[in-house]
């Protein structure tokens, strides 16, 4: 395909917080990033997008160019070409028919203990990871509390499972060939409890998906609560974990939270780690 030097030439057909999904070729796609996003965050994104797939993940094949490191470059934007999901997001599936929601959790914690059950290559380390935020949040906490936080994240366990790292329904696509996972750029390899904790405080205190409206708002937050609770039962029911294991890494979860910058959850995500932390009021 003739790469378009506009976006204007494109079909944008989807979007999230850290991307644009635009139409490319026949069964392929371009994830293209947010104008600022560095070369090096799409580049680690592609690789691990790649990996996953590679390990049999149910997730979109990646395409590489041959120039360019792999990614595309247009309007001073960078992204790379994947394969081309068609299907309704699981999150609009449940929303269209919310009497299948235990059927619906149960596959979602199905999925999520399959991918848990995988190891990859080349996948960033969670508590390296996890390290680097707390650094970055460190200006805004304080010195105490960042150490705090530290002590209490290297006490927690240690792995090496695929964790997606912002894994809910609305990341998961259902095709005419099952459920397939998307959005891999978070990914690490690592513990599961801190993938379903994660998952467990999006549930709980995330704000709503680009795309739902008003009306769909009013019936997603009643649904929330059940499908968590579906989907805690499920998970468990299948894993070794025991929810303390996951509990226990709620407050680390809040503090890598806080670290996405997202306005809306601050005040929530506060009032988190000072329970937890002694994060003070006027912090």
């Amino acid at each position: 395909m003739h790469q378009p030097a506009a976006l204007a030439e494109l079909e944008r057909i989807g979007e999230g917080r850290t991307a644009e999904i635009f139409a490319w070729s026949p069964g392929r796609v371009l994830r293209l990033f947010r104008p600022g996003t560095s070369r090096e965050y799409a580049l680690r994104e592609m690789t691990i997008s790649r990996a996953v797939h590679d390990a049999g993940i149910p997730s979109p094949a990646v395409y590489p160019e041959d120039a360019n490191e792999g990614l595309v470059e247009i309007e001073g934007r960078l992204g790379f070409v994947m394969e081309r999901i068609d299907g309704r997001s699981m999150l609009h599936v449940l929303i269209a028919r919310p009497w299948r929601l235990w059927q619906t959790a149960e596959q979602l914690a199905g999925l999520h203990r399959t991918i848990h059950d995988t190891v990859a290559e080349g996948l960033p380390a969670q508590r390296a990871k996890f390290h680097r935020v707390v650094d970055r949040i460190s200006e805004t906490l304080g010195k105490d509390v960042t150490d705090r936080i530290r002590a209490r994240l290297d006490a927690l366990p240690d792995g090496d499972a695929v964790c997606h790292g912002d894994f809910h329904p609305d990341n998961i696509l259902m095709s005419g060939h099952g459920p397939v996972v998307i959005d891999w750029g978070p990914a690490t390899s690592g513990h599961p409890a801190a993938d379903v904790a994660w998952t467990a405080y999006l549930f709980r205190y995330g704000g709503m998906p680009l795309g739902v409206g008003p009306a769909h708002r009013v019936l997603l937050r009643l649904l929330r609560r059940l499908f968590f609770a579906a989907y805690r039962r499920a998970y468990l029911r299948g894993s070794p974990l025991r929810w303390q294991d996951v509990a226990a890494w709620g407050p680390t979860t809040a503090a890598i939270r806080l670290g996405d910058g997202i306005p809306e959850e601050q005040s929530q995500l506060l009032r988190m780690l000072a329970d937890a932390f002694g994060v003070s009021s006027g912090t």
